[in-house]
């Protein structure tokens, strides 16, 4: 944990200062943020004033009758409505919160929220029917201290400052396309590929051309076709018939089951990488142990 700020509490700023600043700023205008805060102009006026004395700098200066921000102005603009944004979603949070429940906040990965975990979220609701599970995307690793998360869904290596490790799964992809799409290009082998266009994840950039040593083929049109950043893209893109995908199963499950994608061939690709859940080192909710213990259960069924 950070330690206290030892700032004196004299140079911290008053809130009625930092949301006249705010609103005058985005406004450009002292007579904007009056209206908009249901405040006299000079009301705003002297809130601004006040915290630049505390500031001991200015915030804004006059040019031809009106006021624009200093560059310090500007910059404390960004912080000031990022500051107030978050104490905005800390005041929502809490007055959501209901005494007899519990909230669990967890950051996962947009594909497996979307895909995977969201769809799964009633099972969880059926056994812990006390435990709200609040969802956001995260992509990287996060100081748990920082971030107002119990628990974090990670792929790649096994590695998060400050958080424990527990893996969930390995990843491994199979090719996939539309039945339209497999129809239209004949797929019947492996070797049919090469007329097809493959369609490729950022994040796995090796994956088709380990596809191709796998199943004998030559690797020189491992590499062409659509590049995409997510697989949630590349699920889609492959269920519309815009050619072939390697794809974990977990995350095309929906597409398949309605018949909008088929595994042309069982033969997997393993990325080399796994998924985790991750939980703080220290001081983590009971809750969280337990929807750690639930998720493990899940993707053993």
């Amino acid at each position: 944990m950070e330690p206290l700020d030892t700032t004196p509490r004299r140079q911290i700023p008053q809130m009625h200062e930092l949301v006249a600043f705010e609103a005058a700023a985005r406004h450009m205008s002292f007579t904007g943020a009056a209206a908009e805060l249901n405040l006299t102009q000079g009301a705003v006026s002297r809130a601004v004033a006040a915290l630049e004395q505390r500031l001991r700098t200015a915030l804004f200066k006059r040019v031809r009758q009106r006021v624009v921000l200093t560059p310090v102005g500007r910059d404390y603009q960004h912080q000031v409505r990022a500051l107030l944004g978050q104490l905005n979603a800390a005041t929502r949070q809490a007055m959501s919160a209901n005494p007899g429940e519990q909230t669990l906040h967890v950051a996962t990965l947009p594909t497996f929220g979307i895909h995977w975990l969201a769809p799964r979220l009633p099972r969880f609701h059926a056994v812990r029917p006390h435990v709200t599970v609040n969802l956001a995307s995260r992509l990287r690793p996060f100081s748990f201290d920082a971030e107002p998360f119990d628990l974090a869904i990670h792929h790649g290596d096994p590695a998060w400052p400050g958080g424990t490790l527990r893996r969930l799964m390995n990843e491994t992809m199979v090719p996939m396309c539309s039945p339209e799409y497999r129809q239209a290009k004949a797929i019947a082998s492996p070797a049919d590929l090469v007329r097809t266009t493959l369609i490729h994840l950022r994040t796995r950039p090796a994956a088709w051309a380990e596809w191709h040593a796998k199943a004998g083929l030559p690797g020189d049109g491992a590499f062409h076709g659509p590049v995409y950043d997510q697989f949630g893209m590349a699920v889609a893109s492959a269920a519309a018939g815009l050619g072939v995908a390697l794809l974990p199963e977990m995350f095309a499950a929906e597409q398949i089951e309605e018949g909008k994608l088929i595994t042309l061939f069982d033969l997997e690709v393993s990325t080399g990488s796994a998924y985790y859940v991750v939980l703080p080192e220290t001081g983590h909710k009971s809750a969280a142990a337990d929807f750690a213990d639930w998720l493990a259960v899940q993707l053993t069924d």
